[in-house]
């Protein structure tokens, strides 16, 4: 028969045009007195009586002009014939898998393709033969057919699969008790070592073949293979294929995950998938599949995204008592959703179809007869009688393409659930999100911070922070670890990493003797700077070396001596972050960690440095200023402590030193005032006064940006004159050859050059000095530490220096000083000076001064105590109260907090050039260290 229409085919069409199309997850249909929001159910169309074949090819046609709507095409009939010439086990359900083959098919857009894997699996197993073997192990043959059906290869010995199939193996019984028990905890070990464990967990759960009589997964997949699936129920095998096969479309289309996640593989899915069944006999088997999706559906209550549109030219039997013609296809549907809910309560055979009575076609009109032509080659018969003349076959008209059914499109996705839309979004937002902290990142990288591994250490602290002008940043903050390095010399980077190695060493010691005393220090100066400007990168790495030399005399084993850690701390170029940092990163870490009990350093004397003071003070951290000689500091915190002369002292060891040498005149060169250098104007302040009340005549000469031409050589001869340098170290060098240029008659002509002792940081950094413009010129500079400076050769070579008894802190220092210096002082390669630092003697006997307070304040704990730290007040006090002798003399605070009674002097090299030469003494003040004395002219050590 052919396969043309029917009389209703085009309501039919439109009928199956909106079941097709999935309603949106938010759409809602009210009926029965309550809103049905999602899926609803699909009813089972069957067109019955046509009296025809291949009824649905027509639709199929249509079907296909439309590539985004899944859908197949199955001939009863045809997989019948087929499935009776094949040869080997067959599929319960060979209609289905014929569907299943075609629906896999990737021909139905991006957004179909399911996978059958639970129907696969179980469609496999029906076709599988697992024989009884004498002494074989049917549990294990099973385990490796999953196995093998899974794609996973051979069970191996160190798998957890051996332990499941050799349990009877097992001889003893204890231990075949412990492996039970083991696969107990385990909890179906089957299901992970069969490579099935989300398809068994479904299989075991499902209500058909009854699955709970099995032990497991193998023991229930045995059950499904033959020769053991013949005595299983064979409408229940049906079931679970029919089950199985619409479980794969529901999770195909399955819009949320867990019910509460949106899931966009199920929102892409528009449009339901249509299976056309044609051929429906009871011989071929289709109305039995229809049977079995009728009676799941009705047993289970789940909706599933199969439309099914069926074709038969016999009614099944018993016969349905109610059905509609096409035409009223609409009608019959709204009848089927009012009638569905009690229906499928009942259990009902016919709940899920929706029959449609089909009749013949009305007989086409006769063709019109052709027009009969005689054929060219015609001849006549024997009696002279005329052929018959037959018509000439007309060719049949051409076959019109099918037109796709009306209003048969899928609905396109919503935008978050389409390709590429969520990726897009989720792109753009880890952008918004991470590219802040990508530019952090790149910006730490850049100011040398160390970004990911400082969050991870308690004892880091580091933030980015402007760097003079251009936009260039630096790194600003607080380490006890390698993990954060300040600055770009090497010499300091170095003397960084030999102190956070001692922290390893002091934190080791201390697990190991809990009681043992330990102590912090925050060692704060300025350890970045502009390129341009590298003039204290020696001068800080001195001070750590002093620190260092005492680490290492401390963090020794012992059962008594104090630990001690050093954190260093970075206030940025000229400390020009300082307060910031002393605010928001040491005044808590001081809060957090009762160890730190002082503040050293400081570097300078400016606004920011005062203001550090002033909130450390109020956070109750006492600070220890190693080179500050600015005068008045110790008004800012009652904790502030100074362990050198301030300006007053230097403005006196000047106007000495020019009475001494009997000068004319005291010409003092500065800066422009009123920059917020407290150093610079107290220093001159106290000068001037000093020198006036000397009678000694005082000149003031100031320069701006540039020194421009200040030759100290034109004009008359200025030899009998003193020139006091009142500024920076950055500007030293200009000044220098600005001074002592265009000297006609020598450098003889030059007045006796003084600088203050800020000037100690220029002499430390050896490549600002071998200028051939500064060849021949004598300087001199106040000292800070000029006991452990004069020291000179045989206290690097670790010997008692001439003129010092033996055992005093000065021959530790040198011995100390000694094995460090090849290390981090080497005048070849780190750039240092061939003497004992000054800086490196203050910064000693700093940290020799805390520990020895920390000493004496600590008390061993009592039974049921743990050790505390001694409170950082009470050090405080301590050093109220003590004198502490150092390697740069003694130090006394008892009569005030700023060592005024402290040695001062007047060092001179001959030749600012020559990095060889070693500094002399010209004129001291002050106390020497116990032992020594000086020449009553001069004060200078014997």
């Amino acid at each position: 028969m052919d396969s043309t229409g029917f009389p209703g085919d085009e309501e039919l069409e439109s009928v199956i045009a909106e079941l097709v199309q999935r309603p949106a997850l938010t759409d809602a249909e009210r009926g029965g007195g309550r809103t049905v929001r999602g899926d609803r159910p699909l009813p089972l169309i069957c067109v019955v009586g046509a009296g025809r074949r291949d009824v649905l090819v027509p639709f199929a046609e249509r079907f296909a002009t439309t590539r985004d709507l899944a859908f197949a095409r199955v001939d009863a009939e045809a997989v019948a014939a087929s499935t009776r010439d094949a040869e080997g086990p067959l599929p319960p359900l060979p209609l289905l898998t014929a569907a299943r083959e075609k629906l896999e098919l990737d021909a139905f857009g991006p957004y179909h393709q399911p996978t059958f894997d639970r129907y696969r699996l179980v469609e496999w197993l029906t076709t599988q033969r697992v024989d009884r073997e004498p002494g074989g192990n049917r549990r294990r043959r099973t385990t490796e057919m999953l196995r093998r059906w899974s794609g996973r290869g051979p069970r191996t010995a160190n798998d957890g699969s051996g332990a499941a199939t050799v349990v009877e193996d097992v001889p003893t019984l204890p231990a075949r008790t412990a492996l039970w028990l083991v696969l107990a905890v385990a909890g179906r070990l089957g299901m992970r070592v069969t490579g099935v464990r989300r398809q068994a967990r479904w299989l075991m759960r499902q209500p058909y073949v009854v699955p709970a009589h099995s032990r497991d997964i193998q023991g229930f997949a045995e059950r499904l293979t033959l020769p053991h699936r013949e005595r299983e129920d064979a409408s229940q095998v049906g079931k679970l294929l029919v089950h199985a096969f619409l479980e794969d479309l529901r999770a195909a289309y399955r819009r949320r995950h867990r019910r509460v996640l949106p899931r966009r593989a199920g929102l892409r899915r528009t449009a339901y998938v249509t299976l056309l069944l044609d051929n429906v006999t009871e011989a071929n088997g289709g109305w039995e599949l229809l049977q079995l999706i009728n009676d799941v559906r009705n047993e289970t209550g789940e909706h599933d995204p199969l439309l099914v549109v069926a074709a038969g030219a016999d009614w099944p039997e018993p016969r349905p008592t109610a059905d509609h013609p096409p035409a009223e296809a609409a009608l019959a549907l709204r009848t089927w959703r009012e009638n569905l809910p009690l229906r499928r309560q009942r259990f009902d055979r016919y709940a899920r179809y929706l029959w449609l009575r089909a009749t013949e076609p009305a007989a086409p009109p006769a063709p019109p007869v052709a027009p009969r032509r005689l054929s060219p080659r015609a001849v006549r018969h024997r009696d002279g009688s005329a052929p018959a003349v037959t018509a000439a076959a007309e060719p049949p008209p051409p076959r019109q393409p099918a037109a796709p059914l009306t209003g048969l499109r899928a609905r396109r996705p919503p935008y978050p659930a389409r390709r590429g839309v969520g990726e897009a979004v989720l792109a753009l937002l880890l952008l918004v999100v991470l590219l802040p902290p990508a530019l952090d990142v790149r910006e730490s990288w850049a100011a040398g911070c160390s970004y990911f591994r400082a969050g991870f250490h308690d004892g880091v602290a580091v933030r980015v922070a402007e760097l003079g002008r251009g936009g260039r940043t630096q790194c600003v903050g607080y380490s006890d670890s390698a993990v954060q390095i300040f600055g770009k010399n090497d010499r300091l980077r170095t003397a960084q990493s030999a102190v956070f190695a001692q922290n390893e060493t002091a934190k080791r010691l201390h697990a190991q003797r809990p009681d043992r005393p330990f102590l912090t220090v925050v060692h704060f100066v300025g350890l970045t700077n502009e390129v341009s400007r590298p003039d204290t990168d020696h001068a800080s790495a001195e001070e750590l070396e002093g620190l260092l030399l005492r680490q290492q005399e401390q963090n020794q084993v012992s059962d008594v001596q104090p630990l001690l850690r050093v954190v260093v701390a970075n206030g940025g170029d000229g400390m020009g972050h300082a307060a910031t940092v002393a605010r928001e990163m040491l005044a808590p870490l001081a809060e957090a960690d009762p160890t730190v009990v002082a503040v050293t350093g400081m570097d300078r004397t400016v606004a920011q440095t005062e203001q550090a003071i002033s909130e450390l003070g109020t956070a109750g951290v006492p600070v220890v200023g190693t080179t500050l000689t600015g005068t008045g500091l110790a008004e800012l915190s009652p904790l502030y402590f100074q362990m050198v002369p301030d300006n007053s002292v230097q403005a006196l060891l000047v106007a000495r030193y020019a009475e001494h040498l009997d000068v004319e005149r005291l010409t003092v060169h500065h800066p422009p005032l009123g920059a917020g250098d407290g150093y610079v104007e107290t220093l001159l302040t106290e000068t001037r006064a000093e020198a006036e009340a000397r009678g000694i005549e005082v000149a003031e000469e100031s320069w701006g940006r540039t020194q421009g031409d200040n030759s100290l050589c034109t004009g008359p001869d200025r030899s009998g004159e003193m020139v006091f340098y009142v500024g920076r170290e950055a500007d030293f060098a200009d000044f220098l050859r600005t001074s002592a240029g265009g000297c006609p008659g020598g450098r003889a002509q030059l007045p006796v050059i003084v600088a203050g002792d800020s000037v100690s940081r220029f002499v430390a950094q050896p490549e600002r000095r071998t200028n051939s413009a500064l060849a021949g010129v004598p300087v001199s500079y106040v000292g800070l530490g000029a006991l452990v400076t004069l020291a000179g050769d045989p206290c690097r070579r670790g010997e008692v220096p001439d003129g010092t008894p033996g055992g005093t802190p000065l021959n530790a220092f040198c011995t100390g000083f000694s094995r460090l210096h090849p290390e981090a002082s080497d005048p070849g390669g780190g750039g240092a000076v061939p003497w004992p630092a000054e800086r490196s003697g203050v910064a000693y006997d700093t940290a020799g001064m805390l520990i020895g307070a920390v000493g004496e304040l600590h008390r061993p704990p009592t039974a049921g105590t743990a050790a505390r730290p001694p409170h950082r007040g009470a050090v405080a006090q301590h050093l109220r109260e003590s004198v502490f002798q150092g390697a740069t003399g003694a130090v006394d605070f008892r009569t005030s907090r700023i060592g005024n009674e402290r040695n001062l002097a007047v060092l001179t090299l001959e030749d600012i050039s020559d990095i060889e030469a070693q500094p002399v003494c010209s004129f001291l003040i002050g106390t020497l260290a116990p032992g020594r004395t000086g020449a009553p002219e001069t004060g200078c050590p014997r």
